[in-house]
């Protein structure tokens, strides 16, 4: 029995893996909250885009992302967790996630992986306002029959919207690591400056008893001064 459960979980983990490897893109989310009846709605939407979507054990997601050495993943693995893949549509679903949540609060997107980058919940809001594959492709083929000027303005645009939104996620990493650097040198300067104070504070107790040692020294040679000084007098 014990043997037949190990295998059916190195199965879930290839089978997982093989998924992922040929994935554009993957969403996890943590679906707390949603009854079964908004499971088996979110389901639908991802069933008629046809993109999976299927709730995962964290155990599997964490083995099939560190063979695929997707580190990131296992930062996120804690809680009931359910995966979103899509294979050619990488924001597809992010705009499922969007309208679903616009009408329940929930659920809450936890990471997002897209060809190679990895996007947090803030980011995939921003990804979710581009144009789907489907509208875009609508809007080029009505322009089939229009100038060639409108065609290649509208394909400018629609790419120089996507650069703008990656170009903002990028900045806001960089923006995020530097107040994470400041942070981190501000906690450095606090301790070192604590450390100083301790070492002066030990420093200055050190130099009290070192004079109050000698204020005793000093004392008792002139109790021995005076004793001597009274022994001559009465001799």
């Amino acid at each position: 029995m014990e043997k037949t459960v190990v295998a059916r979980k190195k199965e879930e983990v290839k089978k997982l893996t093989e998924k992922l490897k040929k994935a554009v893109s993957f969403y996890i989310v943590d679906y707390t909250g949603l009854n079964a009846n908004d499971m088996n709605s979110l389901r639908r939407r991802f069933r008629h885009s046809k993109f999976e979507y299927f709730v995962i054990k964290n155990t599997i997601l964490e083995r099939a992302s560190d063979e695929l050495g997707l580190e990131e993943v296992s930062k996120v693995l804690t809680g009931p967790n359910a995966i979103s893949i899509s294979y050619e549509d990488p924001i597809g679903p992010a705009k499922i996630f969007s309208d679903f949540y616009k009408e329940n609060n929930l659920p809450t997107v936890k990471l997002c992986y897209i060809e190679g980058k990895w996007l947090s919940s803030d980011d995939v809001k921003k990804i979710a306002e581009l144009p789907s594959k489907e509208v875009l492709f609508g809007q080029l083929l009505n322009l089939f029959s229009s100038p060639i000027n409108r065609f290649v303005s509208l394909l400018r645009n629609t790419l120089s919207n996507f650069v703008r939104v990656l170009d903002e996620i990028k900045r806001v990493k960089e923006k995020e690591t530097e107040e994470v650097k400041g942070e981190k040198q501000k906690e450095v300067e606090e301790v070192k400056e604590e450390k100083q104070k301790e070492v002066e504070e030990v420093k200055g107790e050190k130099q009290k008893e070192v004079e109050e040692v000698k204020e005793e020294k000093q004392k008792e040679v002139e109790e021995v001064k005076e004793e001597k000084q009274e022994k001559k007098v009465n001799n």
